[in-house]
Parts: C-alpha cells; sequence; structure tokens
C-alpha cells in the first residue's frame, strides 16, 4: 500500500481546525489513517480535532501491532473514538473557553484486505475504482437530511446556506453514535480520507479524474487536490489522505 497524506489552511482561514494522522505500515501490514475538521470558538476547533485525532492514534497504536480478528479491531477502533468523545467532551464542559466545541472524525483501520471505518460528521472516505467511485459515508449534516427527505435538490444543496451545520458530531454530547463500516478492498483501488474542505470546491468526477491519472503518486494526488480546491476558492482548510492498493 502506497500512501500520502497533507493537510493545508486554504486561501482564507487563518488557522487549519483540520487535524490528520497517517501511520506508517506496522509489522502486520495494518495502517492507521484519520482525518478530524474541528469546528468551535477561536482555537477550540482546532482544539477538539487535535485531541480526538491524538486520543485515537496513541489508544490504538499498541492494540493495532497484535493479532485480532477483524471483529475485535472494530471494536477496538470504536472504543477509542468513544473515548475520544469522552476526552473532547470534557474539555468543552471544563473550559469556558472550549465550550460547544466539537469535530468531525473519519478513523480507519486498513489492512490489504479490508478497510475499518468509524465516521461521525460530514468529512468524507470514498473507494475508486478504475472509473468509478463509491462514497463509504453518509454525511450527518443538516444539508443530507434535507436531501434524503426530498425538501431540497442536489444542486440546491451543493450552495445551501446551512451546508456547515452538522446534526452529528465527536464532543458535542456525552454519548454519540458512530457509523461503522467493514469494506474489503483489493489491488489498483484507492482509498481517500478528507474533510469538507475539499468535497465543497470539488465534485466526485473532478476528484476521480485526479485519481485515475495512472502517472501521478499519491502524494502527487494529495497536492493536486489541494492545488485545485484552493484555486476554486479555498474558502475552508483541506486535508486529505490518500491510500492506493498497489
Amino acid at each position: 500500500m502506497l500512501a500520502a497524506v497533507r493537510s493545508d489552511v486554504g486561501k482564507v482561514r487563518e488557522i487549519n481546525e483540520d487535524c490528520v494522522y497517517l501511520s506508517e505500515p506496522y509489522t502486520n501490514e495494518l495502517m492507521i489513517a484519520i482525518v478530524a475538521d474541528g469546528m468551535g470558538g477561536h482555537l477550540a476547533g482546532e482544539i477538539a480535532s487535535k485531541t480526538a485525532v491524538e486520543t485515537i492514534y496513541q489508544e490504538l497504536k499498541s492494540t493495532i501491532q497484535e493479532q485480532r480478528t477483524i471483529e475485535e479491531y472494530q471494536n477496538a477502533l470504536e472504543f477509542v473514538i468513544r473515548q475520544a468523545n469522552s476526552k473532547v467532551y470534557q474539555q468543552s464542559i471544563n473550559q469556558e473557553d472550549y465550550r460547544g466545541m466539537g469535530t468531525t472524525i473519519i478513523a480507519s483501520i486498513i489492512s490489504p484486505q479490508w478497510i475499518i471505518i468509524g465516521h461521525i460528521g460530514d468529512s468524507r472516505a470514498y473507494l475508486f475504482t478504475e472509473n468509478q467511485v463509491k462514497q463509504l459515508t453518509t454525511d450527518h449534516s443538516l444539508v443530507n437530511e434535507l436531501l434524503k427527505s426530498g425538501q431540497i435538490s442536489q444542486e440546491e444543496a451543493i450552495n445551501h446556506p446551512k451546508k456547515n451545520v452538522l446534526t452529528r458530531a465527536l464532543g458535542t454530547d456525552e454519548n454519540v453514535k458512530i457509523d461503522m463500516h467493514v469494506i474489503e478492498w483489493s489491488q489498483d483501488q484507492t482509498l481517500l480520507l478528507c474533510t469538507d474542505g475539499l468535497t465543497n470546491r470539488l465534485s466526485e468526477e473532478k476528484i476521480l479524474s485526479v485519481v485515475n491519472q495512472a502517472r501521478l503518486s499519491p502524494q502527487e494526488i494529495t497536492d493536486h487536490l489541494v492545488e485545485l480546491a484552493n484555486q476554486a476558492g479555498g474558502e475552508d482548510n483541506i486535508s486529505v489522505i490518500v491510500i492506493r492498493h498497489d
């Protein structure tokens, strides 16, 4: 597996409230990849995303080096995301400046055979296969709820004024529901994790066209996607992890 990561502040924001983590492959070929997009008042979003990401990988890295079943890895991932939720939530209620802060999260354990994903919020995971793209996660957002209920069209969703309103986030409540997914994958497929700073600026078709450029390495793909999102406005922080099954 070949992998790359990039996080960029964008062209408008002064602070990067995204936080990302990508491990090297462990001896058992497993990897950890995490993307978080923080929200809150001044600096609070940055604290929320960093706390969540650091908690997850610090708590997970010993487990991931042990030989376990897929179910055990999945349970471990869900457990550490709940730990991260508790930590961010406690910070938010104990410190005035951090009240109401939270973060999206996509945390994954990746093997050459399968991908386990834990997800909260509107950051996304995609799986690319030749000329096809499949979104692996469902946005926990107001706009997506309006879209699913037929109250707005796909076109109206693109520039909806409440596009950034989440219906679920890590750290905003004592308990949180986590979407867990297990996906099989194989050679020549590409996994992409990203924050909405990318997907709000670039269509799935545009991202697919970049991912499918065979001559590009994962690092070149991440760099090019960030560059294109900035060229399209760069109003938000942009974070991308690309893992290619070679």
